[in-house]
């Protein structure tokens, strides 16, 4: 896209060297090109965020599980060393 819009300035600065005065309708015409342009662009950029709100979105949910697996992994494995201090202060007093 943007090749393509500094194709049209140079194509816009050489016809304005050959010819100095522009016409309303030759106004027009370069005014709707660039409009035609934006929208090309602006629809290739919109659907382009959507990837990515959709890709942002498959991530935090990923992560989310992941951290919620672990939080539980960590809460066993402090269940775990904590049930191993008790019994062996248990079997040190008994």
């Amino acid at each position: 896209m943007a090749h393509i819009q500094h194709q049209i300035k140079l194509k816009n600065i050489q016809e304005h060297k050959m010819t100095k005065r522009i016409t309303t309708q030759e106004l027009h015409h370069k005014i709707e090109q660039l409009e035609t342009s934006n929208e090309l662009q602006h629809g290739h950029l919109s659907s382009r965020v959507d990837e990515l709100k959709e890709s942002v979105k498959d991530n935090r949910d990923y992560f989310t599980n992941a951290l919620g697996s672990l939080d539980k992994k960590v809460w066993g494995l402090v269940l775990l060393t904590l049930t191993t201090l008790a019994t062996t202060i248990a079997s040190m007093v008994l």
